[in-house]
C-alpha cells in the first residue's frame, strides 16, 4: 500500500504547506496540483499533455513586471496542456497580483494556446488585475460560477469554442472582446466597462444575461451569427448593435440606452416578442437592414420609436407602440430616405394592446 501511495504521489505531485514559488521561465512537465499559496515571479508554462489542477481555496498571485514600459504586466500562467481549476462557493480560487496597490494590467493572462484536446475548467475562480483576464487561442474551455473585475479586458480569445455561465464580469476596462470563435454566454452579468460584448466573425448564444452600464456598447457584433433570447440589456449608450450580421433576438428587454436599443447596420435579424423601452433615440435603428420586427412592446423611446436611415424596408407589423392610434403611431416612425419607395417603415396590423411577453425584470 504504501508503495502506491508513493507512485500516485510521483506521478501526480501535490504543492501544498508553504509558498510554493516559480522564477523567470519555468515549465511544467508532469501532472501537478497546487493548493495554498503560490506565487509566479516569470512566466510559467504548462506543456503540451499536462494537467495543471488547483484545488479550492488556492490563492495565485502575480508578481508585476513591465519592462516595456507600457504598463501591461508580463508574468502569466501559458497553458499549451489542460487547466483545472475548480473552487467551491465557500472557498474560491483567487488569481491575483501580489502588488499591495494593484491596478488593471499588472500581470498577463490566464493564457492558453493550442489547449483543445479537453475542456479546460475553471469553476468558482475570482480573476483580477489582469491584462487579460481569460486569453485563448486555439482552445476550449469552460468557465462558470466565476467573477472576473478590475482587468484590462476580463476575457479575450481567439479561434475558439468557450462556454461562460453564471459568471460575473465587471468593473474591467473592456468585458470580453473575441473573434473567429464559438460562444455560449449563459445567465452572466457583465457591467461596468467601455465594451460589454465586442466580437467579430463569431457564433454566439446570449442566454439569459444581464448587460448594463457599459458606457459604450452592451453588445456589439460585427460579420457574426447571434442568437439572443432572455436578456436585460439596460444603461448602455447603445443596448444591441449588429453590423453585418445575422441572427434571432427574442424575448428580451431593452432598456435605458442613452441613444438606440437596437441598432441594426447591413444586417439580416428577426426581432419578435422583445421589449423595447425608454430608450435615448431611438428603440430601433434600421440602416440597410433585412428580416422583420414583429410582436415587441416598444413605448417610451426619445426621439422615435423606429427609425429606418437606409434604402431597405422595415416590415414592423404586429407590434405595441403605446398606443392603437394609426396616427400616432406614424409619428413615432422616422424614415429619413426622401424618396418614398426606399426606407419605407411598415406599420400595418398594429397590436391593439400590450402584448403579454416572456422577458426579464429591472
Amino acid at each position: 500500500m504504501r508503495a502506491l501511495i508513493l507512485i500516485a504521489l510521483l506521478l501526480f505531485p501535490v504543492q501544498a504547506g508553504a509558498e510554493l514559488v516559480y522564477r523567470g521561465m519555468e515549465t511544467l512537465w508532469q501532472d501537478t496540483v497546487w493548493e495554498g499559496e503560490v506565487l509566479i515571479d516569470g512566466i510559467l508554462t504548462v506543456a503540451p499533455e499536462v494537467t495543471l489542477e488547483i484545488r479550492p481555496g488556492t490563492v495565485v498571485r502575480f508578481t508585476p513586471l513591465d519592462s516595456f514600459g507600457d504598463g501591461i504586466g508580463e508574468h502569466e500562467i501559458f497553458i499549451q496542456g489542460r487547466l483545472k481549476a475548480v473552487g467551491t462557493a465557500e472557498q474560491p480560487i483567487r488569481f491575483t497580483s501580489s502588488d499591495p496597490n494593484p491596478g488593471p494590467a499588472s500581470w498577463g493572462a490566464i493564457n492558453m494556446m493550442l489547449s483543445e484536446d479537453e475542456e479546460n475548467l475553471l469553476v468558482h475562480c475570482i480573476i483580477e488585475y489582469a491584462y487579460r483576464g481569460f486569453h485563448a487561442h486555439f482552445s476550449r474551455a469552460r468557465v462558470s460560477d466565476s467573477l472576473l473585475r478590475r482587468n484590462m479586458r476580463g476575457f479575450q480569445f481567439q479561434e475558439s469554442t468557450v462556454v461562460i455561465e453564471r459568471c460575473r464580469v465587471e468593473n474591467n476596462v473592456n468585458g470580453l472582446q473575441f473573434r473567429d470563435s464559438t460562444v455560449l454566454l449563459k445567465d452572466t452579468w457583465i457591467s461596468g466597462s467601455f465594451w460589454g460584448v465586442r466580437c467579430v466573425y463569431s457564433e454566439v448564444d446570449l442566454v439569459d444575461c444581464r448587460i448594463e452600464d457599459n458606457l459604450i456598447n452592451g453588445v456589439n457584433l460585427r460579420d457574426s451569427t447571434l442568437r439572443a433570447r432572455g436578456n436585460l440589456i439596460t444603461g448602455n449608450r447603445r443596448g444591441l448593435y449588429l453590423q453585418r450580421s445575422q441572427g434571432i433576438v427574442h424575448g428580451n428587454l431593452v432598456t435605458d440606452s442613452s441613444e438606440h436599443g437596437i441598432f441594426l447596420e447591413d444586417s439580416d435579424v428577426v426581432i419578435t416578442d422583445n421589449r423595447i423601452l425608454a430608450n435615448g433615440r431611438s428603440g430601433v435603428r434600421w440602416l440597410n437592414a433585412q428580416g422583420r420586427l414583429e410582436g415587441n412592446h416598444i413605448e417610451g423611446n426619445g426621439l422615435y420609436a423606429v427609425s429606418n436611415e437606409g434604402d431597405t424596408p422595415l416590415a414592423a407589423g404586429g407590434n405595441w407602440w403605446g398606443t392603437a392610434d394609426p396616427q400616432e403611431i406614424a409619428l413615432l416612425a422616422r424614415i429619413a430616405s426622401a424618396d418614398e419607395q426606399r426606407g419605407a417603415i411598415l406599420l400595418q396590423n398594429p397590436l391593439p394592446a400590450p402584448p403579454v411577453l416572456e422577458v426579464p425584470e429591472l
